[in-house]
């Protein structure tokens, strides 16, 4: 045998050994493949037997130096037996391998399945519990909505009684006195006629305002806005409400004094309503001697405001949403004026609403009050176009 091929055999013995040890070593690593791992092993060590004994029994050198029997020469098949142990376990193990392979990849994507069935479910579990948070929220806001509106319903019914009771009491007070000729003189019997008809009056603009909020509650009331001049339908309820202003001695005074063309879109009707029953508060609440000042703002680019202030008392802030509600007031009931109802900025902010306009109240308490009714400006409009 020659050098050479003795240097290959030995190399390709080391190799055999090397990858016998490698595979024993990484069975070891991946328990769930062990036994194919371990067969493969078996089988580069048998391969390994198989060609060290065809080594020794063709370089008798070999034998004679380490003291091995001469018979050993005699075992070819020994190591054709090892050989074909080797070849067998290796096919098997690499057979157990690509199966366990396979296996473990149809397994994995299994996994993948089932991981992505349960996100998928997790995923609609997680858009049911948001639906019925949604749902719960919507609940909670509906039962609030319902025990605030049967609170409002209580209150209201218990404040149309007060209201209507009290100018049902003076005509049915000073009817009897006026009946039974209690009366002292014809001045005295015309007086009270007067405050009958007074009461009365009061009462039929109580109903009128109630039958009004229903209308529009109801959708009877459909608004017409349209773009108009400001300052003619200023002009108009400031003319309705002159006697009342000259009878304390208070004066208006526009912003801009000049009377400019200035427009707004809004329903008339509507606008007319709000205008004087925000004017009227003001003369009724401003002390006598003092001005009512009616400002028109056409800073903001969206709305044109139309700002009455007064120099009365003013309102609490704590207290200025109380004055939208129906009956509500935000001053005391001894402080209120005489011919207040309690319903007139009621009815002005839902005619506010159906015209999409808005209505403010700005007041520190101290030093008069500002009613704001905002309107939708021509040049929202131009900007709603383009």
């Amino acid at each position: 045998m020659s050098g050479f091929y003795l240097v290959f055999s030995l190399s390709w013995a080391i190799g055999l050994l090397l990858l016998s040890v490698h595979f024993f070593r990484t069975s070891k690593k991946i328990p769930s493949a062990e036994t194919p791992i371990q067969l493969i092993g078996f089988g580069f060590l048998g391969l390994f037997i198989g060609t060290l004994l065809l080594i020794l029994r063709v370089n008798p050198i070999l034998i004679s130096t380490f003291n091995f029997s001469v018979e050993i020469l005699h075992l070819y098949y020994l190591s054709i037996i090892s050989y074909t142990v080797g070849f067998i376990c290796l096919v098997g193990g690499i057979f157990k391998l690509f199966k366990y392979i396979r296996e473990h990849h149809f397994l994995a994507e299994k996994i993948t399945d089932l991981q992505e069935k349960l996100s998928h479910q997790n995923e609609l579990l997680a858009e049911q519990s948001r639906d019925l948070e949604i749902r719960t929220i919507d609940y909670l806001e509906q039962r609030e909505a319902a025990i605030e509106a049967d609170r409002s319903k209580t209150d209201f019914l218990r404040n149309a009684s007060h209201e209507v009771r009290t100018p049902i009491n003076a005509i049915i007070g000073l009817s009897e006195l006026i009946a039974e000729g209690n009366v002292k003189d014809e001045d005295e019997l015309k007086e009270f006629a007067g405050m009958v008809i007074d009461s009365g009056r009061k009462l039929l603009t109580i109903f009128e305002t109630l039958l009004e909020i229903a209308r529009i509650k109801s959708d009877e009331y459909v608004a017409n806005p349209q773009p108009a001049n400001i300052r003619e339908v200023i002009d108009e309820c400031v003319a309705l409400c002159l006697p009342k202003a000259h009878a304390k001695n208070i004066r208006f005074q526009h912003l801009p004094e000049k009377n400019e063309d200035i427009s707004a879109i809004f329903d008339k009707k509507a606008t007319y309503q709000i205008l004087v029953r925000l004017i009227g508060n003001a003369l009724t609440y401003s002390p006598a001697f003092t001005t009512v000042t009616i400002t028109i703002d056409q800073s903001d680019h969206y709305f044109t405001q139309i700002r009455i202030s007064d120099e009365g008392p003013g309102i609490e802030p704590s207290r200025i949403k109380d004055a939208f509600e129906v009956f509500g007031r935000a001053e005391s009931w001894q402080t209120r004026g005489d011919d207040s109802t309690g319903l007139g900025l009621a009815l002005s902010v839902k005619m506010a609403n159906i015209q999409n306009a808005k209505l403010q109240i700005e007041s520190d308490g101290k030093s008069g009050t500002t009613c704001i009714l905002s309107l939708p400006s021509l040049k929202q409009d131009r900007l709603k176009a383009v």
